[in-house]
């Protein structure tokens, strides 16, 4: 038997996405004017000593203020487009033009061997790459599972399937399902329409429960 429970959730929420929008501006900001006073020293010195930095005498307070233009674009997006951002291909033009602009900077980095600010970028990179995959299927609904095989919970979470073993009881009563587990953990979440007596999975989970507890650490106390 299989019960499909639908959730009140969505997968990313809208302040969700307004944060790293935000996050990404702020490190930009910040490399930008990192870069921009490195130059300025630079200027400073003596032109032989300078000229050991050619790269950051030559381009570094131009490099510093692009990337400080763009991370204030992206501020400017939200504080005066943000309706326009909350389309979502639009939001997605602004997550890929941030991200091709970090993968520049990535690359420019490794370039003249400032591995730090690299690796800084890459992450970034990552953490937009994997904003896209998920705001991409963000109209997805959410459910949970309940089959004789456990609770399998949204992707959202990190642990995917609770095995029968792990749980105490599940109260599904005035729409939220409840999973009181065996270390006194508990988990919850507003569930939407079903097609199925709360009755019927009541019984059920009581029955997985009874058959799963001869698995439990006997040692467990």
């Amino acid at each position: 038997m299989t019960f499909i429970i639908p959730l009140t959730e969505t997968r990313v929420k809208p302040h969700q996405v307004k944060a790293l929008h935000m996050f990404v501006a702020f490190i930009l900001i910040v490399a930008g004017a990192v870069l921009l006073m490195s130059a300025y020293v630079t200027t400073k010195m003596p032109l032989e000593e300078a000229m050991k930095y050619p790269r950051m005498y030559q381009y570094g307070q131009a490099t510093g203020l692009g990337i400080i233009g763009f991370g204030a674009a992206i501020l400017i997006l939200l504080i005066a487009k943000n309706k326009w951002l909350k389309n979502p291909i639009n939001n997605l033009m602004v997550r890929i033009a941030e991200l091709l602009f970090l993968i520049v900077l990535s690359v420019g980095a490794i370039i003249v061997h400032r591995y730090v600010p690299a690796a800084v970028f890459g992450v970034l990179c990552a953490t937009i790459v994997f904003a896209i995959f998920t705001e991409m299927k963000q109209n997805e609904p959410l459910q949970i599972t309940i089959d004789n095989d456990g609770i399998r919970l949204p992707f959202s979470v990190r642990r995917r399937l609770i095995d029968w073993a792990d749980v105490d009881y599940v109260i599904f009563r005035f729409g939220t399902l409840t999973v009181n587990m065996h270390n006194d953990s508990m988990m919850q979440w507003n569930i939407g329409d079903t097609t199925f007596e709360k009755e019927v999975l009541d019984v059920f989970c009581i029955q997985q429960i009874n058959k799963a507890k001869e698995r439990r650490d006997k040692n467990d106390w």
